[in-house]
């Protein structure tokens, strides 16, 4: 149902106060009222960049709200370009599939599909793929074989566009100086299941709520959406799955990421954090502490400042071992490394060598000490 803008409206000096709590209200899935001098403009210009749009204006749907025509003309465009991609996605799969490479689809229509129901409910502005490192190459051909083209390539990904598409090509899930997943556990614990009728893999659901907090966690949980990932992607656990989780993160060295992922869920959606969740973690007092007081940290600094830098591994390694694990896990030569070495025909056996050289002469000595020695944030 659309409603015009009044004359205050339109006059209103924008503050945005109301705007964010209607739509923070709303996504809590708590009962709200729509402000009469609600600025429709600027709340779907809110929503968008949060990447809850969609979200957000289905849940005005069904509670009946009334809406201009312009916002729900944005909802409706922003929903179509979501759309846009999961049709390329489902299209792409089949002919990953007809060539035998695995996928799994990171973020995206997908995930929203898995986690939301809906392939549009959950903005994304481009597909991201991983594939496995041994396939990387067939992958890259076939990408250009359906009219991309190749951009950069960086420690885990290489970009492909065509027509305004935009897809992400991954050979590791993050940047090894974020962290280095154990890609062969999440390949062998992988699910395959289909995105429309076209074949893909998924991640186990401990994986998967190990990567969201590690995506959201390495962008600074600057966007609604990540943090609603990692609600949703909790919600419903019973006891014995949170214990699960809690083993499978520590065994993966990621328990301070899920703890501050669960942090930062409480902090916006606290209704979301699931009671058998709060048991485990109140098992863990001293290392939920530090997740508090991260989470906190990334929100009173406003959020990028943190986690966007190396100090982020350095914060979240825990014991002084963990943390110099961390570093020097920065100095560990990449994939790109080898396919460098490849292209210059360097025996690959000299990149633990020449992987130092190389980010010497990337980011010079003063970002390498930096990373090596980090000031506590």
């Amino acid at each position: 149902m659309s409603v015009a803008p009044t004359k205050a409206q339109q006059q209103r000096t924008f503050d945005g106060a109301n705007e964010a709590a209607m739509l923070i209200t709303c996504l809590r899935g708590l009962p709200f009222a729509v402000p009469p001098d609600t600025n429709w403009q600027a709340l779907a210009q809110m929503a968008e960049e949060n990447g809850v749009l969609p979200l957000f204006y289905q849940s005005l749907v069904d509670t009946g709200a009334q809406m201009p025509e312009s916002f729900i003309a944005a909802a409706l465009q922003s929903r179509k370009a979501t759309e846009k991609l999961a049709s390329e996605l489902e299209h792409l799969l089949h002919r990953f599939g007809e060539q035998g490479l695995d996928i799994i689809p990171l973020k995206g229509p997908a995930l929203s599909l898995e986690l939301y129901g809906d392939p549009a409910l959950r903005t994304c502005k481009d597909l991201d793929l991983l594939v496995r490192i041994d396939d990387f190459s067939r992958a890259e051909a076939l990408l250009v074989e359906q009219g991309f083209t190749a951009g950069g390539i960086n420690d885990s990904e290489r970009r492909f566009l065509r027509d305004g598409i935009s897809v992400e090509l991954h050979f590791d899930i993050t940047s090894p100086q974020i962290y280095r997943f154990d890609l062969e556990g999440i390949w062998s614990r992988s699910r395959r299941v289909y995105f429309r009728g076209a074949p893909m893999h998924t991640m186990s659901h401990d994986d998967l709520v190990l990567f969201l907090c590690s995506h959201g966690l390495s962008h600074g949980f600057t966007r609604l959406i990540w943090i609603l990932d990692v609600a949703r992607a909790l919600e419903g656990l019973d006891p014995d799955s949170c214990r699960q989780l809690m083993q499978h993160a520590e065994r993966s060295g990621l328990l301070p990421w899920l703890l501050i992922g669960c942090e930062v869920v409480r902090a916006m959606f606290p209704e979301k954090v699931p009671s058998a969740m709060d048991a485990a973690i109140a098992d863990l007092p001293q290392e939920a502490e530090r997740a508090r007081l991260a989470a906190a940290r990334l929100f009173a600094e406003g959020v990028g400042g943190v986690a966007n830098t190396y100090q982020a591994s350095y914060l979240e390694s825990g014991s002084g071992r963990g943390q110099w694990r961390h570093r020097f896990g920065y100095f560990v030569p990449t994939a790109e490394d080898y396919r460098w070495a490849e292209h210059h025909r360097i025996h690959r056996t000299l990149m633990p060598v020449l992987r130092p050289i190389r980010l010497l002469q990337k980011y010079g000595p003063l970002r390498v000490w930096r990373i090596i020695f980090p000031s506590r944030v």
